[in-house]
């Protein structure tokens, strides 16, 4: 590996899905791919496409993250009033496919469809995600009002 750079567990599984994609798409595609010059090219393309993708989807989602105010490195920023970081401390303590939807809906502004394909899931995963975010969210904020 170049730079001497360690794939870790997550990358190596990423790697392994885009790769049966690439290979399911030339596999379902075959009438057409198989007449190509060189069809070991498309299955490439396809690959470097998806993998784009998948770089593209989650930059969007760390930039999202960035902007609702979570650095991991330095906590809560400053600028935060005590009840907001309070908020974004419980919504740190979901589960991360929630945290996600989450920051992707209420920071980002995307629509459920635009999450899903952010994401990698159909829309009735994130809106599964975001009623169960919400609903772990509001029990813990009525237990706080109730202080």
């Amino acid at each position: 590996m170049s730079g001497g750079r360690k794939i870790c567990k997550r990358d190596r599984s990423a790697a392994e899905d885009l790769a049966q994609e690439a290979f399911a798409a030339a596999h379902r595609h075959w009438d057409r791919v198989s007449r190509y010059d060189d069809p070991r090219a498309w299955v490439r393309r396809v690959l470097i496409n998806r993998a784009t993708s998948l770089r593209r989807r989650l930059g969007a989602e760390r930039r999202a993250v960035d902007r609702a105010g979570h650095d991991p490195h330095r906590g809560v920023q400053a600028d935060l009033s005590l009840p907001t970081q309070e908020v974004w401390n419980e919504v740190r303590r979901l589960p991360r496919r929630q945290q996600q939807a989450v920051v992707l809906h209420y920071v980002g502004q995307l629509s459920i469809e635009e999450i899903a394909d952010a994401m990698g899931c159909s829309a009735g995963a994130v809106k599964a995600h975001l009623h169960r975010a919400r609903t772990a969210l509001k029990d813990r904020l009525t237990d706080w009002n109730e202080e």
